[in-house]
């Protein structure tokens, strides 16, 4: 499925379809649809690197109808963001694939393509964007994900609602293609049982140490984690180097570094933003002071043979029901 602008379109319309003849919804179940409904928005909007404020129509009957009116100096960006709006909230995914096959930098080239191509298009009207590219940028969008789930979980809590269908509107109301409609009994594929993400490893992370631990206990160290450039606390698991650091006394001075596998456990907030709730260091290969690189001796074997659990490692198997 590809996201389709050929016509100009600047109005979302979403239609609660009810089961009885009633045109009134629970206001906070309602608003809570709205904050999930506007934050899917804003992230389109922010994928295109464009400027786009909306504004919300009268409610009309029909069960309940509700208007999303986009406001932006570029009409083309307008149509874009109710297509690709349009496209995003009925669209089912598997979020195991998205989440195993996850490449930051790969989004990131794309991203930094798809907005190049946006302003091709604004100049010259003969460049095509590349749609399919374009929609799964979307469609594998993490924050997108969880803020339908947010949706789909609010909406399921109006038990008179049984459907819900999404069109895009022209300028002066007329219809924009077809609608998309979603029926109740679909309404639990879109939403997450878990927030926990798969972990995320660096195999060659370096952190620079602030405080080891240097007695028994399960206690965290702390460093800063170079490649972000943040103060962390870790747990150490990598037992023969902490042993080491224990019982053989290894010295740490200012600008001591390890290079190390780290691990970070990862979730999603209520409005779809990843955050890290712990890091975990599983082997340390190095220890570095100032230009002196000391590799560590058990790592060499480790590191030819990988721990099987770090392979099989799968928090995301069970995150729809």
């Amino acid at each position: 499925m590809s996201i389709s602008v050929k016509e100009a379109s600047g109005k979302i319309e979403l239609h609660y379809f009810f089961a009885d003849t009633s045109h009134s919804m629970n206001a906070l179940i309602r608003n809570k649809c709205e904050v999930n409904l506007l934050g899917i928005l804003k992230e389109i909007s922010t994928v295109l690197g464009s400027r786009v404020q909306v504004e919300t129509e009268a409610y009309k009957e029909g069960g309940l109808v509700e208007r999303f009116v986009l406001r932006s100096k570029s009409e083309f960006m307008r149509s874009l963001t109710t297509a690709v709006f349009h496209y995003v909230l009925p669209l089912e995914v598997d979020i195991e694939k998205v989440v195993n096959e996850e490449n930051k930098d790969e989004t990131k080239k794309r991203t930094e393509k798809l907005r190049k191509e946006i302003k091709y298009y604004e100049k010259d009207e003969e460049n095509a964007i590349d749609m399919e590219s374009a929609a799964s940028l979307f469609k594998n969008n993490l924050k997108i994900i969880k803020l339908k789930s947010n949706f789909y979980r609010q909406i399921t809590n109006c038990e008179k609602v049984t459907k819900l269908s999404v069109q895009q509107l022209k300028n002066d109301d007329s219809l924009s293609g077809k609608p998309n409609t979603i029926s109740r009994k679909k309404f639990g594929t879109y939403m997450l049982v878990a927030d926990t993400l798969k972990p995320e490893t660096d195999e060659a992370a370096v952190i620079e140490i602030i405080s080891p631990v240097l007695k028994v206990g399960n206690y965290k160290w702390k460093g800063i984690y170079l490649a972000t450039g943040r103060i962390i606390n870790f747990a150490m698991k990598d037992n023969d180097f902490k042993n080491e650091v224990i019982n053989q006394g290894a010295q740490f001075k200012n600008g001591t570094r390890i290079e190390c596998t780290l691990e970070s456990t990862r979730k999603m907030s209520e409005f779809g933003e990843v955050t890290v709730t712990g890091y975990t260091v599983h082997l340390v290969t190095k220890k570095l002071d100032d230009a002196v690189s000391v590799e560590i001796a058990h790592a060499k074997p480790a590191k030819k043979k990988k721990e099987p659990e770090l392979k099989q490692l799968d928090l995301f198997g069970s995150l729809f029901g």
